[in-house]
Parts: structure tokens; sequence; C-alpha cells
């Protein structure tokens, strides 16, 4: 039952929001049913509340028939309050109090339905530690371990297939607090997506993407996660179009191409994501037919296979811009495409050896275009002239592609790299210092960009660079430093921890900075919260922080000493314990890595697996559109 300060505070609401909000829906009135103001509702209870017409006036009844035990009503009338003004917290908590207790109520009555109100309760509100702690006793009484990992996944992933999504979020979130999982978060988000909860699924979707906790072999789960946030912004971006939102339709295009490259990076087999990554090109295209979007359909078109397609876009390219730096690029990329493809026709074949040759003509020293005849005589099984290639690729660099290793391998020879290379100075060598100079250049010209102000064309140029090199930290970290600039933070942080991992130490600093940023506001927002007395809310703004940066240990207290208000003994024990150990500088246990671009950590055996990039297809040219975030609903 309700605390008399609970009916308090809400009485007292009716009286000073009454005025405020407008004459209620004739269809809430509707729904509510039999019991007048005043009267005497089913029953022969006497009410003294009046009859219901405005969100404050149906929690306030709820409240009322709650204090008298009729519970059934009481969440009818809180239901009604919440879908009549559903970004109202009072409301919401209210609700979700009313299911705590006609769970307590049913309890020794009928165990299932009590646990059915207890989840409902947890639903409505995640911070009700009070039902969580219920649910946890009730599931115990039953002779079940509720702390078990295991049991509540299955107990969630039963209710997920059988289309009981409120009970399966509830499970998946529990599952989420015991293990802080990314996939299961993951879990979660798609649960949310099936549920009709699309903001709140994308929302846990990002997140589960932007841990850093994902072990090495799941690496295509990581993927599915990036595609399925693809699909969701191509098709919040098409309601936008919808509803005329131009600027705002192009923005989400943006990052659902993003979406689907990350998807493709980590998965290159992905077929989904290459699909969606081809339908977002068409309509950035349809858009606006400009060069870099013809570019970007023709390395997806690339990545699918459909070289006809591939080749026309760059035709559409040579027109728009044929001194183009980018377009020399994607005609490589091509017929490295394929080179590699085991679908390519012989006639597909034939024509990319001609051109390679004439390429080699010009730049006889270029160990790429020998690499990729050597692929294509293999193709046209030729391999005694492929050998000749692969050698001759080696020559020049025979770090040129992990692939050209094996290839001697497949072709029965043994790799001839050891004894290529020399204690003088040797050509390669003198190569080698005037790669390094110019892109020593080129990181001063990406510098100067950004200090002009032109963070999309330095953000540009440093993604070509980095799909030449995408173990160049220095280079993941001006792309991150352009998105930081030019105001996208999440963005902006994945490329600063990318280029940390791969070795530039000055990124980690960005990424602490940018965390800081964005977690003091939630932090602010949570002291006035606990401040006021709302714990519960305050513990839902200390998790959000904590969710930013989780190394801080005097937010973990912070959560504690709210979660002690709420009667959560433990929640506040484990926060203090995190807390401790962050003071004492212990690792967190679940290990950590990268996984925007390069590495993903796995605990178990220490190794790390490189995500390769996106087959050479996958054009480093950005569409012509922002990519700045959607704005959250409101």
């Amino acid at each position: 039952m309700f605390s008399r300060n609970t009916i308090l505070l809400a009485l007292s609401l009716s009286v000073t929001m009454a005025a405020l909000l407008p004459a209620s829906s004739e269809a809430a009135a509707k729904r509510r049913g039999g019991g007048g103001g005043g009267g005497r509702p089913a029953g022969g209870v006497f009410l003294q509340t009046p009859n219901p017409t405005t969100p404050v006036e149906h929690n306030n009844r709820g409240v009322e028939l709650g204090s008298k035990g009729i519970w059934a009503d009481a969440i009818r009338e809180h239901e009604i309050a919440v879908e009549m003004d559903a970004y109202n917290t009072t409301w919401r908590t209210n609700l979700s109090a009313a299911h705590l207790e006609y769970g307590k109520h049913l309890r020794a009555k009928n165990k299932h339905l009590a646990a059915a109100e207890f989840r409902k309760a947890m639903f409505v509100d995640p911070a009700n530690a009070a039902a969580d702690a219920e649910l946890d006793q009730l599931l115990k009484s039953q002779g079940q371990d509720p702390l078990n990992l295991n049991f509540r996944q299955r107990l969630a992933d039963d209710a997920d297939v059988n289309a009981q999504y409120d009970t399966a979020i509830v499970e998946y979130r529990k599952c989420l607090k015991m293990s802080g999982s990314p996939s299961m978060r993951a879990a979660l988000g798609r649960c949310l997506l099936k549920a009709g909860k699309p903001v709140d699924g994308f929302k846990e979707l990002r997140s589960a993407v932007g841990d850093s906790n994902w072990a090495n072999d799941q690496r295509n789960e990581l993927a599915a996660c990036h595609r399925q946030l693809g699909d969701i912004l191509k098709e919040f971006a098409m309601k936008a179009k919808d509803q005329g939102k131009g600027t705002k339709g192009m923005q989400r295009l943006a990052n659902s191409a993003i979406e689907y490259r990350r998807a493709v990076m980590l998965n290159p087999s992905d077929a989904s994501a290459i699909q969606g990554l081809i339908e977002i090109a068409q309509h950035a295209v349809s858009i606006r037919p400009s060069f870099d979007n013809h570019l970007l359909l023709g390395g997806a078109y690339l990545l699918g296979g459909k070289f006809p397609q591939a080749q026309q876009e760059y035709k559409e390219c040579f027109k728009l811009g044929p001194t183009r730096s980018e377009l020399g690029a994607a005609r490589i990329a091509y017929h490295q495409a394929v080179a590699r493809s085991p679908i390519a026709s012989d006639t597909q074949v034939a024509e990319s050896v001609a051109t390679i040759k004439k390429l080699i003509d010009d730049a006889p020293e270029d160990a790429r275009l020998w690499y990729i005849l050597g692929r294509l005589r293999e193709h046209q099984v030729d391999f005694e002239k492929a050998k000749k290639c692969y050698d001759k690729a080696i020559s020049i660099n025979p770090l040129i592609d992990p692939d050209l290793k094996a290839a001697l391998v497949r072709l029965g020879a043994a790799p001839a790299i050891a004894s290529t290379t020399t204690p003088t100075k040797s050509p390669e060598q003198s190569k080698e210092a005037l790669a390094k100079a110019m892109k020593e250049k080129d990181y001063s010209d990406i510098e100067g960009m950004i200090d002009a102000g032109e963070h999309d064309k330095a953000i540009e140029k440093a993604q070509e660079l980095f799909s030449k090199d995408p173990k160049d930290g220095r280079t993941a970290f001006l792309i991150g430093h352009g998105y930081e600039k030019k105001g996208d933070a999440d963005m902006a942080k994945g490329f600063y921890r990318t280029a940390s991992a791969l070795g530039y130490t000055n990124a980690s600093r960005f990424v602490n900075q940018i965390d800081a940023n964005r977690v003091q506001p939630k932090i602010d927002e949570a002291n006035k919260l606990k401040q006021d007395g709302k714990y519960l809310e305050a513990c839902s703004s200390f998790r959000d922080a904590l969710a930013i940066s989780p190394e801080r240990a005097d937010v973990h207290r912070l959560l504690a000493e709210c979660l002690l208000k709420i009667g959560d003994k433990k929640g506040a024990k484990e926060e203090t314990d995190e807390a401790d150990r962050i003071d004492r500088g212990e690792p967190n246990k679940t290990g950590s890595s990268d996984i925007d671009g390069k590495k993903i950590g796995n605990k178990a055996d220490g190794k790390t697996a490189e995500a390769k990039p996106a087959e050479e297809g996958m054009s480093a040219a950005s569409m012509e559109m922002s990519t700045a975030k959607p704005q959250k609903k409101k």
C-alpha cells in the first residue's frame, strides 16, 4: 500500500497542476468506466476524489483506490494518467508502485500472477528496486536461484521467443545488471525493437556497440548490431523524408551508411548490411547525384559483387570529377574485387587483366598492381604467370597485402620474403622514407583543415588515408578530432578509442575528456534529484552517468547512497565495492578492448583479432551530407 507521503504528494500535485493541464480527453473518461467523483464506485466504497478528467485526477483517483486496496482499479487509473501524460515520471512511478503492491497482495494466493505484477512494475519503472527484490524472493521461494544468470537468461529467451516482450525486457534488464555484457545489452535492444519501442531499442544497441568488452568470437554479433542500427536509421530517414524533413532525413541516411559500413568492416560476408548500404547509397544518389554519392554507390555495388553496376557508377564519377584522386583508388579497388571474386566472369577477369597491364606500364614499381595481376592470372588458372607476378610484388613490397604470402602457399611455392631483405639501404627503404615524409605532410594538411574550420573536408581526407592504412592510429585520431570539432561527440569518441587501441597514446586523454564533458550534466541532474529526495529518479540518472563513464568511483558511491535510501542494500554494497576497486586501481574483471575500428580483445587468452576493413571496394569518400546524429524524439 502507498505510504502516506506518496498519497500526500500526489494529492498536492493535483492542487498545483490542475489549473495548468488541459481538459481531459473524452476517450480517457470512457475507458475509465464506472465510479463517479465524490461518490461510490462498484462495491459501494465511498471515494473523495472528483470524477477524473485530467492526468492529475486519474493519478489521484488511483492513489485513493490503492489506499483502499482496490488494486485492479487503481492500476487502471494510473495507466490512464500515464497514457495522457506519458513523460510525467510521477505518474509512471505511481503506476509501478501500484503493480508492486498488487503483486504483494496476490503473493499468498497466486505466485504466478504475483510474479507477473512484479515484472509489470519493473517494466514501467526499471529503477523499482523493491519490485526487483520481491520478484527475487518469490523465485527463491519456488526453489529457483534468482541470481543465476543462466536461469534468468533462459526466462528472458523463452519470453522473447513466445512474444511476451514485457517479461523478456524485464528479464534481459536483470541479466544485464548481473553480467554487464554488451551482448546482453544488444539482446535487450533487439527485444525493445520487437516490442515496438524503436527509440529505446536504438539507445540500447548504440550503448552495446560502444561497449569495449566484446569478445573476440563475438565479431559477427557486433556486426549484426551495427547492421540493426543501420536498419533503424534508414527507417527513421524514410519517415523524416515522408514528413518533409529533408535535412534530418539526409542526416539519418548518412548515419545509416556509417553503421552499415561498420557492419561490413567487421563481417565482410554480411549480405544484409551490404544490401542496406546499397539502398542507402541509391537514396543518396536519387536525392543528390554528386560525385561522392555515386562513388559510395559504386563501392557498395562492388561489395555485393555487382560489377557492371559498379562500373556504371564509376563512369558517372568520371563525368563529374575526372581529376578526383578518389577515382583512381576506386578503379584499383574494382579490379582487385574482380580478382578476388569467385563469381567474376571470364570476360570481366580478362578486361581487368588488360587494364592492369596498362597501369603497370605506367607504374612498373607498384606492388599493388602486380599483386592484383597475380590474382587475376590465378583466376585464369595460369599459375606460372601468377607466381611471377607475386614474386615481382614481393620484390617491391612484401607487405603490400596479407594475402600475398598465402597466395604463394596456394601455388605450392615457398614465400621468398626473407631473401629480399638486405642490411644495406635499399630502394625500398628510400621509398619508405619518402612515404613517411608524404604522410607527415598529409597529417599537417588535415590539421590545417581542422584549424581552418573545414571539418568535413578534413574528415574526408583522413578517412581516405585510413582506408589505405587501417593500422594508422594517428589518422584515426585526426578523424576523431575532426568529428569533435564538428560537434559529434559519439563519432569522435569511437575514433579516439580506435586510435588509442592502435597505439596513438594521446587519444585516451581525449576519450576521457569527452566522457567528462558528457557525464557532468547527468551527475548534476542526479545530485539535484537526490537533494529533492527523489531517490529512484536519482538512481536512474547516476546509472546513465556510469553508462558513459563507468570508472567514476565518486558516482558509484553517490549511487550507493541513493540505493540505500530506497532499501536496496545489496545494490548499494555492489556499487561501494566497485568504487573501492576503482580507488585501488584494480582492472575491471571483464577486461577491455576496442570495437569501433580494429581490435576486439579476449580476456580468456589475451589474443586480439584484427578487424579487416571491408573489401577495398568500399569507398573512403563519405556521402555529401551531414553525419550529425539524429535528434532524440521528445
